[in-house]
């Protein structure tokens, strides 16, 4: 049996506050835990009454119950605030408007332990029972039991026990889902107000590592200068790239920033900020910070190709050491690249700081992002040899967008392309992977890399092509 920890680690969530706490009172004795997802993917479940449930997404939040004297795991996914997906047409009215379940999942367990750090840690027992606000009931992974159970993995008794508990859990929550909501929401209120009072983030691993890394802190350090610098001016700062496609290496990756304002800001301030990330850009990774500063206004409805106010990247430092004042008053124009770069926030990216990615954030139409794509492997061809790795990955993500409508980072456009494309071209794409991934010294076929080159321009201009039809 699976062992699982409560703070989720295995769903590759990259931002997240996780509280673990204990709650003794007459409505509820266990543990609670509440995890909110302040990035990430939106992923859906496909259920029969609810329809497409979401599950993962920038602003839900996962309520997590661990009764007392039960083996069960109640795993409540929460849409964002006082919110609910449009497409739930028959949604019933919350308990508490403000935490509205869009599905419930409880886990049959075997036990609980905990790991190094204290964090709770579930031992899964296969069977589980998920259903939706709107009715639907499943009992999942029976399968799954009944397979362990053959194989000597689980004993007679531990199987009549799993069944019995999924019983009680159907009889207690499945009978009267507003009863259930009800419930659970109260239970909520109470973690929110203990939250208030001052529990604390559990300190679990990935929390550690998160707060101890550069990343970390030269991002902390540049939403704390827009801040102070842009004041009252500034909308939000948003991160995209890499470091929220789960692939970040600090010496392949640069940060990817846009930092959104409300006006245009003077020549003075620009000064100011360029100061201050120039400065934090000597602390960051080999790739350094890139960033562009953009108004409001052509965010929503979204402008292409994008005006932006103010840009920086590591090719820029020379000039704008050599000459701040000319650099500050002519760093500023149209960016076609700042269609991807919304896009990715749109779809993957985390609010730093400021107002909600959605309520800046327009829709970026299919033809703009394709434009503002294929600028970047047009001339692949010729292009390649200079560098290999960035455009062999880069055209795998192109290929993967026109073909399936994914929008992925390199490596996931690189695993892509492996499942995808003819094993004639593997051995360059598994190449540009661990160079990518860890560093490695690797050379390249330059012969197959231009024949590679062509061959997925062509691909793409086909696709491209049925995308405008």
């Amino acid at each position: 049996m699976k062992h699982k920890r409560l703070n989720r680690d295995g769903w590759g969530f990259s931002y997240y506050p996780y509280y673990q706490m204990r709650i003794d009172d007459e409505l509820f004795h266990g543990m609670a835990c509440l995890i909110k997802l302040t990035d990430g993917e939106n992923n859906y479940w496909a259920t029969p009454k609810a329809g497409r449930v979401q599950v993962t997404g920038a602003g839900m939040s996962w309520l997590e119950l661990v009764p007392d004297d039960t083996s069960r795991v109640i795993t409540i996914m929460y849409f964002p605030e006082g919110t609910h997906d449009n497409e739930r047409y028959h949604y019933p009215t919350p308990a508490d408007q403000r935490f509205r379940p869009s599905i419930y999942y409880v886990d049959i367990t075997e036990g609980i332990t905990y790991d190094d750090y204290g964090v709770a840690t579930y031992i899964d027992k296969y069977l589980d029972v998920i259903f939706t606000p709107e009715g639907d009931v499943k009992i999942d992974d029976r399968d799954e039991l009944d397979a362990a159970y053959a194989s000597g993995e689980l004993t007679r008794k531990q199987y009549d026990a799993a069944l019995q508990e999924c019983d009680s859990i159907l009889k207690e929550y499945c009978e009267d889902i507003p009863k259930t909501d009800a419930w659970c929401a109260r239970i909520r209120e109470m973690v929110e107000e203990k939250i208030k009072a001052g529990e604390p983030i559990k300190p679990c691993k990935e929390v550690l590592e998160l707060h101890n890394s550069k990343l970390y802190k030269i991002m902390s350090q540049f939403v704390e200068q827009s801040r102070t610098i842009l004041g009252d001016n500034l909308t939000g700062v948003y991160l995209h790239g890499s470091a929220v496609m789960g692939c970040y290496n600090p010496d392949k990756s640069d940060i990817d920033l846009i930092v959104v304002v409300n006006d245009f800001s003077s020549d003075n301030v620009k000064r100011k900020f360029m100061e201050a990330v120039v400065a934090l850009n000597e602390e960051g990774p080999a790739k350094g910070i890139e960033m562009s500063i953009v108004t409001k206004a052509v965010c929503n409805p979204f402008v292409y190709p994008t005006p932006f106010e103010l840009h920086f990247s590591v090719m820029h430092v020379g000039w704008y050491k050599d000459n701040p004042e000319d650099y500050v008053r002519k760093m500023n124009g149209t960016d076609a690249d700042l269609a991807a770069h919304f896009t990715v926030i749109k779809k993957r990216g985390k609010c730093l700081y400021g107002a909600p990615i959605d309520e800046i954030f327009g829709k970026v139409s299919q033809a703009d992002y394709m434009d503002s794509i294929w600028k970047d492997i047009a001339e692949a061809e010729e292009e390649i040899t200079e560098n290999p790795m960035y455009l062999i990955l880069n055209l795998a993500r192109v290929l993967a967008y026109t073909q399936e409508g994914a929008v992925l980072s390199k490596k996931e456009g690189g695993e892509w392309a492996l499942k995808s494309l003819p094993e004639t071209y593997h051995c360059l794409i598994e190449a540009a992977l661990r160079e990518y991934a860890e560093g490695a010294d690797v050379s390249y076929d330059m012969k197959l890399a231009k024949d590679y080159a062509r061959y997925m321009v062509e691909q793409i201009t086909r696709e491209k092509e049925n995308l405008n039809k």
